[in-house]
């Protein structure tokens, strides 16, 4: 008996990690049903992300924008890409947008981070007769 395998769904998830500082941290996650609604929920998770990071210091007054919170606009931005990524999904392939760049971590320590925005299809095994 061979088993084929089914989409049951899409877990996309937002993550920060930094290898310098040995940690991870999880975002963000939820399953969806279609590829379209996996890429809509990371988009909205990196319109988050760059808002967050372009939030002014307030004990900075020389504020500059967080490179990373570009690359997410853009990325968001990019509808020819949104649908590669689309499909991509369709045919069971994980995507992701990652950008990386230093960041102050609990508000004293400045370590190099990647934010990572992923998506993949859960398959589930059908038994076949």
């Amino acid at each position: 008996m061979t088993a084929e395998q089914l989409v049951d769904g899409y877990w996309a998830e937002a993550v920060v990690r930094s290898s310098e500082l040995g940690r991870d941290w999880y975002l963000a996650g939820a399953w969806l049903d279609t590829p379209d609604r996996a890429v809509d929920w990371l988009h909205d998770r990196a319109a988050r992300l760059a808002c967050a990071l372009e939030a002014p210091d307030t004990g900075d007054s020389g504020h500059t924008p967080h490179p990373v919170a570009a690359v997410f606009r853009e990325w968001s931005a990019d509808t020819a890409f949104r649908s590669v990524q689309c499909a991509a999904l369709a045919d069971r392939h994980p995507i992701s947008a990652n950008a990386r760049g230093r960041d102050r971590v609990h508000s004293s320590v400045e370590a190099d981070v990647l934010y990572s925005l992923s998506a993949r299809p859960i398959l589930r095994p059908v038994p076949r007769g």
